[in-house]
């Protein structure tokens, strides 16, 4: 079961108290095109990233909240559209389109800032309870939940670690002094999420082992030792000690700005308590009433 937090995120609107979004206004007048015309609410998504970590040409730096319409009809096309939906390509199309600055750009925002906007929409479209099944990680049952989308936080911030300093265009220099070694890092983007999916889907055409860990290093380092050749980055990332790389991968985390996308859950069969990750399976942006 899903329990409430205290701190919300995502509108900045407080939810109806019914469980279906408001229905976009129908304009007012006489002629038959009023009858048919709706005048769709917009709403603003509050930003984990608070608009850091952004260029100063970026439209969203210094920025804390983004502007999207309501989801329509139109979107509803978006996300059954075979050839979209065969490329991957239906989600960012669909955020694309209730992105009231056309100037923003999807691959351009930051993952965190993007799972925000994705759980506010989808939330605009159908409302904020999201029925699905969480599986308990202590005894592997199955069971439906009706998680409420509302009671998502964004993660709390905290101070930098004595080992992490700011570097250029938002990014960090994560500090080992055991190894002698200053690792930069950037926080991911959805071109770079995108780049991520690409090699995991021609390893999985190629009957190839995944790379979850080593493909997430080599995507957020920039820098080590300031030498950026990215073959150098990729042997780094292949072969840096297991140790340095779950902490690496820890402190990364931390740095992130993001949505805690995770629900508290108690197993009616085993007792289990404790966080379950939310599963954003097809059924989030298909409700089944």
């Amino acid at each position: 079961m899903a329990r409430k937090n205290s701190n919300r995120s995502g509108l900045t609107h407080e939810p109806p108290s019914d469980e279906n979004p408001p229905a976009p206004l129908m304009t007012k007048g006489s002629s038959e095109d009023s009858i048919f015309s709706f005048v769709t609410p917009t709403e603003f998504v509050e930003l984990p990233s608070g608009g850091q970590h952004y260029a100063e040409t970026h439209p969203l730096c210094g920025v804390d909240t983004l502007e999207i319409r309501h989801m329509t009809a139109k979107e509803e096309d978006i996300l059954t559209s075979e050839a979209l939906l065969k490329k991957g390509l239906a989600l960012d199309r669909l955020l694309q389109s209730v992105i009231i600055n056309k100037e923003i750009k999807v691959n351009d925002l930051l993952i965190g800032d993007k799972n925000a906007v994705l759980i506010a929409a989808r939330k605009t479209g159908y409302g904020p309870f999201y029925e699905t099944q969480l599986t308990c990680p202590g005894c592997g049952v199955t069971t439906d939940e009706s998680l409420n989308l509302d009671d998502l936080t964004t993660k709390e911030s905290e101070d930098l670690p004595d080992n992490v300093t700011e570097g250029e265009n938002g990014n960090y220099i994560i500090s080992f002094e055991e190894f002698n070694l200053r690792v930069e890092v950037k926080l991911l983007k959805g071109a770079d999420e995108k780049l991520v999916a690409g090699r995991r889907e021609t390893r999985r055409k190629r009957k190839l082992p995944d790379a979850l860990i080593t493909d997430q290093l080599e995507a957020i380092i920039v820098s080590v030792n300031d030498i950026t050749d990215r073959n150098l980055i990729k042997k780094f990332a292949n072969e840096i000690p297991a140790m340095m790389s779950r902490k690496l991968r820890n402190i990364y985390d931390d740095l992130t700005p993001d949505l805690d996308l995770t629900f508290e859950f108690e197993c009616d069969d085993c007792g289990h308590l404790g966080k379950v990750g939310m599963p954003l399976t097809a059924a989030f942006f298909w409700p089944n009433k």
